[in-house]
């Protein structure tokens, strides 16, 4: 499929919900496809969305999102040890 095609096709089918994710982290739908080359930062948190997306059990994701926060408030820490 052409790029225009697929991205229409993209467009047309992801819903809103994902265009506003993809427009919060500055990156096209296609992005969440695996189709769209952007830098390596946005390439991570597209990835932890197709993650958190392939995750069903509610669990799991509250033990994912528990992990983050931990790494999270870990790097602040951090941050401010180093002030």
């Amino acid at each position: 499929m052409p790029n225009d095609a697929r991205s229409a096709a993209c467009a047309e089918t992801s819903g809103p919900r994902l265009q506003r994710v993809a427009q919060a982290l500055d990156v096209p739908v296609e992005a969440f496809y695996g189709s769209a080359p952007f830098d390596p930062v946005t390439a991570g948190a597209a990835e932890l969305l197709r993650i958190w997306h392939t995750i069903r059990d509610p669990q799991t994701r509250e033990d994912l999102l528990l992990a983050a926060r931990g790494f999270a408030d870990r790097e602040a820490d951090a941050c401010l040890a180093a002030e």
